[in-house]
């Protein structure tokens, strides 16, 4: 049997604040997203569905990536040390 992946409780918060921050930058609120992507892509995401997925962080890449497209952002993978300063980033394959 294949033990299924467990996001850690501090992993879940990061991913919450992520959101949270962007939003905030942004100067929208959940209502208001909802609104949007419902708008743009047609999603029936109620706001109380993305409260759920804020509160659980369980969004699909593919969701925050229509978030990020919304604002005229991308979502990039880059390497730790560029963003946070760390200097014991793993090494490449």
């Amino acid at each position: 049997m294949t033990e299924i992946y467990k996001v850690s409780d501090e992993q879940k918060e990061r991913i919450r604040n992520l959101v949270k921050d962007f939003l905030k930058e942004q100067n929208i609120s959940v209502y208001k997203l909802a609104k949007m992507l419902n708008k743009r892509y047609g999603r029936s995401g109620s706001v109380s569905n993305i409260l759920n997925k804020l509160s659980r962080a369980t969004f699909k890449i593919s969701e925050l990536m229509d978030i990020a497209e919304l604002f005229d952002y991308e979502i990039k993978f880059v390497p730790k040390n560029s963003i946070e300063g760390h200097a014991n980033s793993p090494q490449k394959p």
